[in-house]
């Protein structure tokens, strides 16, 4: 099964989203921020990252480095990512014209607010935004 990526500063989130993930079948493939997601997919456009690409992403908004929006846009130019879906996460509320610009121009599936639904809304959630970019490809 495929790894789903999270990229996350803070320790404690980063490691309960790696552990749901386990739980629900899935390898993390983690970074604790946007410079070390950006240096994986300079891998990718390369060519010489050689491990399996994630089928789900959820990225934090804001943190060190290229933020969670830039990386989802960054992940949209390379062919493997067009019908990945892309999740991101904020403590910060937005208002629905941020929510919009963000979603439209980076190309994002859903954002959500943490602190994050429980351990089953989540899992729902999730597999409701891949089940729907599926249909939709």
């Amino acid at each position: 099964m495929k790894p789903w990526l999270v990229v996350e500063d803070e320790d404690d989130i980063r490691n309960i989203v790696k552990v749901m993930f386990g739980v629900w079948g899935y390898d993390a493939l983690e970074f604790r921020d946007g410079n070390q997601a950006f240096a994986w997919l300079d891998k990718i456009e390369a060519g010489t990252f050689n491990g399996d690409l994630p089928e789900l992403a959820l990225l934090d908004i804001r943190m060190p480095g290229p933020k969670g929006n830039e990386i989802a846009r960054r992940m949209r130019t390379l062919e493997p990512f067009k019908r990945t879906p892309i999740v991101l996460m904020t403590a910060f509320s937005l208002d629905d014209s941020e929510r919009q610009v963000i979603m439209h121009n980076d190309g994002v599936d859903h954002i959500i607010n943490k602190p994050l639904p429980d351990f089953f809304e989540l899992k729902e959630l999730l597999d409701t935004i891949r089940e729907k970019k599926k249909d939709r490809h």
